[in-house]
């Protein structure tokens, strides 16, 4: 065959696969030498060659004052975060009297004001058997480091991080970005994931809850039923917590929340822990959750995928998650809490916040 035939089937067979591509809302796009450049120089400025020719980290791209754009912005540039996202924002880890208490401290740019690594040893809750078995994150596809401290130290993504996969593969998974608010990604693929966090389902919205008004995100949890053994078959391995189990384990694993801590114990009351993936009751003191609430969060189990059709008016859409108490990066408060635990203070009074969001009689006498 020619070379001209050649050129011509090839560049026929690629915009075929072009055009049959399917659309994404989210999907990186722009000038690529935003992000990528081919050989560690241009325009005669040298760089140190970054790995899948990418110019800069992270913050290179999500550092900056939020304005509701495309670009969800997680670091300031100078000030306090003016509007925070759902997620937090790291200002809080390095801020003047900031420090790892207040968030997750990734390497790449956020070092704390106290000067303390992130990550010295092990996670807060890391529980190595639970995370180095098929019972733990293992079922839900992913590689968990089992080495930390030293120079294997939080990162954004990669294997000591909380975005894409932990086996290093790329995928390029901004090109790659499902999203929307007509359905609920399932988290079959990197690119179908919750925001990128490898096998979690859930429905991310549009402006990344810079307001939610009209719409917020939809996490996505399971209903467990008191009494049910503690199992990936009853917690699911698509949840927002079990994702945050994934290194933090100890704290929220069914086994260590209920009573006598055993692996393979059931789940229920009394518990040591505050449970997760457990709906809240429909009646009682929690009747009072009675609309969804941004700065308290719940998770669903039915994957409608309708960001602007959240009732919380059944057991399956008022699941209590890690992400109900706490920002996924950091905040202003001490353990990443969405509200100052310390003015927390049961019969002081009226108080519709923090705790009593969900515990609704607990604040007055």
């Amino acid at each position: 065959m020619k070379l001209a035939s050649m050129i011509r089937v090839i560049m026929g067979v690629f915009m075929t696969a072009l055009l049959l591509m399917p659309l994404t809302a989210s999907a990186v796009d722009g000038p690529c030498a935003n992000c990528h450049v081919m050989h560690a120089s241009k325009l005669g400025i040298t760089s140190t060659p970054g790995d899948y020719l990418l110019t800069g980290g992270c913050l290179g791209c999500h550092k900056g004052d939020n304005v509701g754009g495309a670009t969800p912005f997680i670091y300031p540039d100078v000030a306090a975060p003016g509007d925070m996202l759902a997620g937090g924002n790291f200002y809080y880890v390095r801020a003047a009297g900031g420090n790892d208490r207040k968030g997750h401290n990734p390497v790449e740019g956020v070092l704390a004001a106290d000067g303390l690594p992130a990550f010295a040893a092990d996670p807060p809750g890391w529980k190595a058997d639970y995370a180095t078995t098929a019972a733990g994150p293992q079922a839900a596809g992913q590689q968990v480091p089992d080495a930390w401290g030293g120079a294997n130290r939080l990162t954004c993504a990669g294997t000591y991080g909380c975005h894409g996969r932990h086996d290093g593969v790329a995928a390029a998974m901004h090109h790659a970005n499902a999203t929307g608010l007509a359905d609920v990604i399932d988290g079959g693929t990197l690119g179908e994931s919750y925001r990128f966090l490898y096998g979690i389902a859930g429905g991310e919205d549009l402006d990344y809850e810079y307001e939610t008004a009209l719409t917020h995100n939809v996490y996505i949890g399971a209903n467990r039923a008191a009494g049910a053994a503690d199992t990936t078959a009853t917690t699911g391995t698509n949840t927002m917590s079990f994702f945050c189990a994934e290194c933090h384990g100890l704290f929220h694993s069914g086994n260590d929340a209920a009573t006598d801590g055993l692996d393979g114990a059931t789940i229920g009351s009394p518990w040591l822990r505050h449970p997760v993936d457990f709906s809240m009751p429909l009646t009682g003191e929690y009747a009072g959750y009675a609309t969804y609430k941004a700065a308290v969060p719940v998770a669903t189990s039915l994957a409608t995928g309708a960001l602007n059709n959240f009732t919380v008016e059944s057991a399956n859409e008022r699941i209590v998650m890690c992400l109900s108490c706490h920002y996924a990066h950091a905040g202003p408060n001490d353990a990443a809490l969405r509200w100052d635990y310390t003015l927390m203070d049961a019969g002081a009074g009226a108080n519709t916040t923090g705790c009593f969001a969900c515990h609704t009689t607990k604040d007055t006498p």
